[in-house]
């Protein structure tokens, strides 16, 4: 038997994050994961995808400076590439474990569940005892009648572990994960189907960012079908699937099926406790991350949308510090999200017609990167940077931008927002020549007739 104050079952992006910071307040604390620290996040998701991401992008950038005169041959050895992926992964998941051990954070590698409130019981024989317990255990792929995962389907977990290859993939789903993987395969020289059953793909985002993304897949060879879903699968590899409507047939080496993830509450216990899930099985929890139950608390995916790392990471934080008494609450006002297609697509607050949803009188500020120098000389200037302003007060309410390190450049505008700033303070502020950033700063001047480097046309 374990006595012990504090336990965090999952050790994901929330999960470690929540045991550091207990440690950190001087509390004691054990995280409890059935897999490796870091969880889907580290070991089978955000980290390998985007090391993939980054090593092929240098195949797409090859390609591109054909232009300049540079000419080089290249061979992409898959095993090599898998390799040096995995080396990624271990480093950070080593850096982890030492931040456990620097910290006196304790770790039991080993599935836990509820028996009764105020004790666990594990599948290596721990009956643990604890005071609080945090519920990180994160969310799964989901599936769809017809796909299940075996037989030729798998998730973007089986996709990051390459083995080979395919010369055919298709990809259902259309969303972050789906294009994300569409990007790294065809890059590596799959030809590429996705299918979406929404109306565009990356169902939510601004449609003026998504265009420019669609048509770089497009243009990359990947046939898109939104509005659209597959049928019929058939075969044993080759897999013959029909794409509704319209009835086209194609064959397959493989199926990737990227259509959403769901909670994993079920399977732990959480019956034994009360009622803790909604409706679709989500930990229901106020903005300290208590449950109804005391000492529970829920972090992470398994909380509920957006299922984004970096909110978890913040979730971990703030249940750590309730627990330790401090009386936090979630109260950032916006969570940045951003998808490593080519080029890269960031969002933060509201988009255009949701702040027009709301009556706001909005002014809209747009700076393209055919007009700024840094992304001209990247080659790599099919983008923008578009911020939503309240017209009233000048505040920022959102920005969304498509462009080479979008991700790095929409926490500057995270920040304002945060910080409450107006366009004009982000006008105001000097950014350094030639970057990106620059097209920011020229965004903003844009809502006030002020942008220098294109022609002011009120939108």
């Amino acid at each position: 038997m374990i006595k012990v104050e504090n336990v965090v079952i999952g050790g994901g992006p929330g999960g470690y994050v929540a045991g550091i910071r207990l440690a950190q307040l001087g509390r004691e604390v054990l995280v409890v994961e059935k897999k490796r620290l870091g969880g889907v996040c580290l070991n089978e998701g955000c980290i390998p995808t985007k090391a993939l991401l980054s090593a092929t992008d240098t195949i797409e950038n090859i390609e591109k400076f054909k232009k300049a005169g540079i000419d080089v041959s290249y061979k992409v050895d898959v095993d090599r590439l898998r390799v040096w992926k995995d080396s990624v992964v271990d480093r950070l998941v080593k850096g982890v474990e030492f931040l456990f051990r620097a910290n006196g954070v304790g770790y039991l590698k080993a599935r836990a569940e509820f028996v009764r409130p105020g004790v666990l019981m594990t599948d290596t024989g721990e009956e643990i005892h604890y005071r609080n317990a945090i519920i990180a255990t994160g969310s799964r792929p989901a599936e769809i009648p017809g796909f299940s995962f075996g037989d030729g389907i798998i998730s973007s977990s089986e996709a990051l572990d390459i083995r080979e290859v395919p010369d055919r993939i298709l990809i259902i789903g259309g969303g972050v994960i789906g294009l994300e993987m569409a990007t790294i395969y065809s890059r590596l020289g799959s030809k590429v189907y996705v299918v979406e059953l929404m109306d565009q793909i990356l169902p939510g985002i601004d449609p003026d960012l998504v265009k420019v993304v669609e048509k770089n897949l497009r243009q990359r060879g990947v046939e898109i079908y939104t509005s659209s879903k597959a049928e019929g699968k058939s075969g044993r590899g080759p897999y013959a699937v029909r794409i509704s409507p319209g009835g086209k047939l194609i064959e397959v080496d493989r199926i990737l099926l990227s259509v959403g993830r769901k909670p994993n509450s079920d399977g732990i216990g959480l019956e034994n406790l009360g009622e803790l899930t909604d409706e679709r099985g989500f930990v229901k929890t106020d903005g300290s991350m208590r449950t109804g139950v005391d000492g529970i608390y829920a972090i992470g995916d398994v909380r509920g949308m957006p299922m984004l790392a970096h909110k978890a990471h913040r979730e971990g934080i703030i249940a750590a510090e309730s627990i330790a008494g401090e009386g936090v609450e979630f109260e950032n006002r916006v969570i940045p999200a951003v998808v490593y297609t080519s080029p890269e697509v960031a969002t933060v607050g509201l988009s255009e017609a949701e702040a027009r949803s709301k009556g706001l009188k909005v002014k809209v500020g747009r700076f393209p990167l055919a007009a700024n120098g840094r992304a001209i000389g990247m080659m790599d200037y099919d983008g923008f940077v578009k911020i939503i302003v309240d017209g009233d007060t000048d505040a920022i309410v959102g920005a969304g931008i498509v462009a080479p390190h979008a991700g790095e450049l929409i926490g500057e505008l995270a920040l304002a927002m945060e910080l409450e700033a107006t366009a004009f303070d982000v006008g105001f502020t000097i950014h350094p020549h030639p970057t990106i950033s620059e097209a920011i700063m020229e965004a903003a001047e844009f809502v006030h007739g002020r942008a220098i480097h294109i022609v002011n046309k009120r939108i």
